[in-house]
């Protein structure tokens, strides 16, 4: 269709309209309601350029929020810094024309999520882009497709029924009304100069707000892009990604399955939190599991110092199951190295409570323990360190020694006792390299009475729940990760078996 018989339709369209408001504004001149008629016009323009400059405050109010989507809880410290470096990506690319239909432009900001998150966990690669196997591509490709179809549905209105082919029909049909525009606009001066000022008017305000509307969406996909990639290039690089849905923590590890075997029939499902009790040679490890199951008929005899690991289920009020790990005590003459079976046990645990006596003033031992530990995890990248909380014993043997009156405050110590609570609790942070706050007084002593188990000790394992769990969901995932690595090995030999043998 050419342009000039589409102008002569569109003409013979418009004439008669154009007409009866030239007629309804001569109408209005004679009956004097001519200028009631521009004020409630005015009025209405008025109201429409309010509405649009209130909408847009608000737009510009939105960009300045943090973006909805949140990190992953159970992400390391090095997946949570990628997710901090992903707003700089933002920032640089969310005013950037035509990057929705520019395909350079959109690869270019891909390589920039991928590379900014890559090198978090990969500095040492020469392409750290592309350390990953190719199923997980797909599947990050995936993921990332389905969630920005979610949001452009959810967040965007009429989105299913507009084609993208829509939008440049639009732009072409605009681009032709604009050439005969000129000629309309002569047309309704003629009949109508009131209305051609308004209606102009009109048109200036309605094409900031289509502007704004426009912007609003461009940076709304760009923010939503670079955060779903990023969200999931970080499950990818720090190997969080799994090609089957599972969650880790509702599958038994092997070792929980054994230790729940070992100490008591119980069918709960879900992967407990696992608390390892390290201590040197009677530092109280034992009077501390009595302690904690509400049994401190001895301090000792009952739970005798064990040459390998002893689990126990452990159920209090508060506290999902957990199992408590009793370690050989170290230290002394008779454990000088590190047993190979406590080693094995640092990547199968939450929760580390390092018991520290105040009878024994030697801490070597123990440190040595904590930056083996600490050496370990600093390796181990897909796991994270364990919460380490110091439990301080044998307070009641502080001096003065006859004094024993608790509680006891030690945050602000009013007597000689409780100052020397706190004297030690600060010697075990500054040796052992912990905060001050994780480090719990207790007394496990049964005939002076049990001190700030309950009231101390289960709190600040409560406090650092979430983190704990954050250390148990990696630790269940790398173990699915590892089952379904040799499980793909085992389906793609027998796939290969058959058919090589027919």
């Amino acid at each position: 269709m050419s342009i000039r018989f589409f102008s002569i339709m569109l003409a013979i369209f418009v004439l008669p309209f154009l007409i009866i408001m030239g007629l309804g504004g001569y109408w209005l001149w004679q009956n004097e309601w001519l200028y009631q008629a521009i004020g409630v016009l005015s009025a209405n323009s008025v109201l429409i350029y309010a509405l649009l400059r209130q909408h847009s405050q608000k737009i510009k109010s939105e960009k300045t929020k943090p973006s909805i989507i949140s990190p992953n809880p159970n992400w390391t410290d090095d997946g949570q810094e990628a997710w901090k470096a992903l707003d700089a990506v933002t920032e640089r690319w969310k005013s950037e024309p035509d990057l929705l239909t520019n395909s350079t432009k959109a690869v270019r900001l891909t390589n920039e999520v991928l590379i900014a998150v890559a090198k978090h966990f990969h500095a040492d690669s020469t392409y750290p882009i592309l350390e990953f196997p190719l199923p997980y591509l797909l599947k990050l490709i995936t993921l990332v497709c389905n969630d920005i179809q979610h949001e452009v549905l959810d967040k965007i209105a009429g989105s299913h029924a507009v084609t993208v082919g829509d939008f440049f029909r639009a732009k072409d049909a605009l681009n032709k009304f604009s050439n005969i525009k000129s000629f309309f606009t002569a047309g309704k001066l003629l009949f109508n100069w009131q209305g051609v000022l308004l209606s102009k008017a009109r048109g200036l305000l309605l094409d900031k707000g289509v502007n704004y509307v426009t912007d609003e969406i461009s940076q709304r996909l760009i923010s939503v892009y670079v955060n779903k990639l990023g969200y999931y290039a970080i499950q990818l690089y720090s190997g969080q990604m799994t090609l089957d849905d599972i969650v880790p923590t509702e599958v038994l590890t092997p070792d929980s399955k054994i230790d729940i075997e070992k100490s008591t029939e119980n069918e709960k499902t879900i992967e407990p939190l696992r608390l390892l009790i390290l201590g040197q040679v009677s530092s109280g490890k034992s009077s501390l599991i009595n302690a904690l199951f509400d049994d401190v008929r001895s301090a000792v005899s009952v739970l005798p110092t064990t040459a390998e690991i002893t689990p126990y289920v452990l159920e209090r009020d508060g506290l999902q199951q957990a199992i408590i790990l009793d370690s050989a005590g170290y230290g002394g003459l008779t454990h000088e190295v590190m047993p190979e079976s406590l080693k094995k046990e640092w990547a199968k645990i939450d929760v580390i409570l390092m018991v520290c006596s105040a009878s024994n003033a030697a801490r070597h031992a123990d440190i040595e323990q904590l930056n083996a530990i600490r050496s370990y995890f600093q390796q181990e990248r897909q796991l994270s360190m364990p919460v380490i909380i110091a439990i301080a014993t044998h307070i009641d043997r502080l001096r003065p020694v006859q004094e024993w009156q608790p509680p006891y405050n030690i945050q602000q110590p009013e007597n000689p006792k409780a100052k020397n609570i706190r004297s030690f609790c600060e010697v075990i942070a500054d040796e052992l390299n912990l905060p001050l706050e994780n480090i719990v007084p207790v007394c496990l002593n049964p005939e002076i009475g049990v001190y700030n188990i309950d009231d101390g000790l289960m709190p600040m394992i409560h406090e650092h729940l979430n983190e704990a769990q954050r250390v148990r969901y990696l630790r269940c995932l790398r173990h699915q990760q590892n089952q379904s690595y040799w499980q793909q090995w085992r389906e793609q030999a027998l796939g290969f078996g058959k058919v090589f043998f027919g």
